[in-house]
């Protein structure tokens, strides 16, 4: 695939002509990162715009004073960019890129990309929309994932008699939160017999063939249109559930509701063990009442 090829792959200057994409890549470095390696560092200075051309990086959040822990806030793949604010405003960078597979990355700095915008003014106003039209869509990203972890406190403060309703009570709470038809299935872990028992279902369509959980789920797109949030804590399983999209889910969409299932996830999972131990206290609390 030729340089020019890649550009117009870019959402950034699909509206650029041949001789135009041309000139303008003569401005770009070309980097490589290994999966693992980090792009660039929370709260550090930059001035440079990252055009992803092949692999994957996933913007994240420190959760700690020294950055052991971190939250995915976004996962971008071929074709995206990241690092605008810093290039439009000279902030600092609010949070950490890391590359989570072997990516290929296109980067022009500030004076480059402002040098090319001034001599091209007609250009400039295209990408700066193109911006602004990805921004509002990662904006709108993020205040549904807000909204949705509100709703979902709410019940975080609620009395719920098992783990189990509440998964399925969280299961209802995220579902006006999807949007097109989807089909959802939740199951608690039972380790009595070692399975997982169906306690939420949801059908806006007819599925292929019977909803089965997978024998050891793991979090992750199943196919093109099935994704697999498991729940787990302190080294074991508490549930899953299989989210069904009808028709395909496109990559954007995959990415973005990735970060979204495995925040749900751990308040899920957290949440669960909690109930176990308020139920077990609760028990243990009748039995001593039994004996005075």
């Amino acid at each position: 695939m030729s340089e020019i090829e890649k550009l117009r792959g870019v959402t950034l200057f699909h509206n650029l002509s041949e001789s135009m994409l041309s000139e303008f890549a003569g401005y770009f470095k070309q980097t490589a990162h290994a999966a693992g390696e980090v792009i660039f560092k929370e709260k550090t200075k930059g001035d440079t715009l990252y055009i992803i051309v092949d692999g994957e990086v996933t913007i994240e959040k420190a959760l700690d004073e020294v950055g052991n822990e971190f939250k995915a806030l976004a996962i971008l793949s071929s074709g995206d960019f990241f690092g605008e604010m810093a290039v439009l405003e000279g902030q600092r960078r609010f949070a950490q890129a890391r590359a989570t597979r072997d990516s290929a990355l296109y980067e022009i700095g500030r004076a480059q990309l402002f040098a090319f915008i001034k001599d091209h003014p007609d250009t400039g106003i295209s990408i700066f929309s193109e911006i602004m039209k990805t921004l509002l869509k990662r904006l709108q990203h993020t205040s549904n994932e807000l909204t949705m972890l509100f709703d979902l406190s709410r019940q975080l403060m609620t009395q719920h008699k098992s783990p189990a309703e509440f998964l399925a009570v969280v299961m209802d709470e995220m579902r006006p939160y999807l949007e097109g038809s989807w089909n959802i299935h939740a199951f608690a872990y039972n380790v009595f017999n070692d399975e997982y028992d169906p306690v939420y279902t949801r059908e806006n369509f007819l599925p292929d063939k019977p909803v089965v959980p997978p024998a050891s789920p793991e979090s992750g797109w199943l196919n093109g249109s099935t994704y697999v949030m498991a729940c787990s804590a302190e080294g074991r399983r508490l549930a899953c559930a299989l989210f069904t999209k009808a028709g395909e889910v496109n990559l954007l969409e995959k990415n973005n509701l990735a970060t979204i299932f495995n925040t749900i996830s751990s308040i899920i999972s957290s949440a669960m063990v909690n109930i176990e131990h308020q139920a077990e206290a609760m028990l243990l609390a009748k039995l001593k009442q039994a004996k005075i």
